[in-house]
């Protein structure tokens, strides 16, 4: 039975976000090995029918010392399960695994899935310029070794040029897929007010400040318009909003932060709208798919992945990065026109059932393995 080796960053978020693909693997008759660090989800990965492997993490040493520690740490569980195929997660988790099959003499075969680059490579300072020109160049290193690409969304390849340079190292997956029955059509609540959800995490990178501001601006207006802001506050980092804020910003008028809920059919019954003013570098964000799954109209920014995905006018509205006027006037014109935010929402549910479903995505990679197998002589 040919081995998969899936590595992510934590188990957690493998736990979120690629139960899918431990599910496609068994399909295909695989042996997947699912390696991460190790957080309280293991019982979740392993009763999908994986086998879970905790990846080490050094608690001492500089941050290019852990890496490295992590690195070679992983080298050993690559060099003792002796995979077929090796499946990275992440940006983190793809320089980890690559470092570590080099290390290991590894003669799988390497697919490497980007689900972004992160708000770093986003931004437009010189910081954010120095992590694209390396991206740009580690990228086309693992294409020119045989590595697989994948990408959520078709900008990303595009913006560092391997769509024309290495088009057959390349594969756009349409994000994480989305069951359409667990995310299914549910019926709009009555209006006025306006109800908009952001049911994110809650980074700045995600634009929740945006949100807050343009619901400001539009109430102002005389608009009777609702904002939910749905997530817990992140452990303190620059990235998180601070709950001080939160609270600030739940004090004013029509804003109101609730905590995280698992059950995405209560928020959507409970509001009319997504509005996710992105900063970019999240790749394609599930909240999308999973929006217009329920027949919820989205707002949302031109950033990589959020602007792809959204037909401007059909499923949603895409307004510039940053422009808090222009989401103050998408958000005034679902407001004003009730039926248009109905007819958008069965316009993205339509889109999901055409080929952004959990199945299209399991099926995906199951081709890109068999692909990869028979490359290797692998039957």
């Amino acid at each position: 039975m040919p081995r998969l080796l899936l590595v992510g960053s934590e188990d957690w978020l493998f736990a979120l976000r690629h139960l899918p693909a431990v599910r496609a693997a068994r399909e295909l008759g695989l042996d997947p090995v699912v390696v991460a660090r190790e957080r309280g989800h293991r019982r979740l990965i392993e009763a999908t029918g994986a086998r879970f492997v905790t990846l080490p993490e050094p608690t001492r040493g500089r941050s290019p010392e852990r890496l490295w520690r992590q690195a070679t740490a992983l080298r050993r569980i690559i060099a003792d399960e002796s995979p077929d195929l090796l499946q990275c997660f992440g940006p983190r988790a793809v320089l980890l695994g690559r470092t570590a099959a080099l290390l290991a003499r590894s003669k799988a075969a390497s697919i490497c899935a980007f689900n972004g680059l992160g708000p770093l490579a986003a931004r437009p300072d010189a910081a954010g310029a120095l992590v694209r020109l390396l991206a740009r160049a580690g990228l086309a290193a693992l294409a020119s070794r045989g590595d697989l690409l994948l990408f959520d969304n078709p900008d990303d390849p595009a913006s560092f040029g391997l769509t024309e340079a290495v088009p057959d190292r390349v594969r756009v997956m349409g994000g994480l897929g989305v069951d359409p029955i667990l995310h299914g059509p549910e019926p709009l609540p009555w209006a006025p007010p306006l109800k908009l959800a952001f049911a994110s995490p809650l980074l700045w990178a995600n634009g929740p400040d945006l949100a807050v501001a343009a619901v400001g601006m539009a109430r102002n207006q005389g608009l009777d318009v609702t904002l939910s802001l749905i997530g817990a506050p992140f452990a303190p980092s620059r990235r998180a909003v601070p709950a001080a804020t939160l609270s600030g910003w739940s004090a004013q008028p029509g804003v109101n932060w609730y905590g995280p809920t698992p059950d995405f059919g209560q928020i959507w019954r409970q509001h009319h709208a997504l509005i996710l003013p992105s900063r970019g570098g999240d790749g394609l964000p599930a909240i999308l798919p999973q929006a217009a799954a329920a027949c919820r109209a989205v707002i949302t920014t031109d950033v990589a992945g959020c602007g792809s995905f959204v037909r401007d006018g059909i499923d949603g509205r895409i307004v510039p990065s940053g422009d808090v006027e222009a989401l103050t006037e998408a958000i005034a014109l679902m407001a004003r026109a009730p039926g248009l935010v109905e007819r958008m929402g069965r316009a993205g549910r339509d889109k999901i059932l055409a080929g952004y479903a959990e199945r299209d995505v399991m099926d995906a990679l199951k081709a890109i393995w068999r692909e990869r197998l028979s490359g290797q002589g692998v039957a």
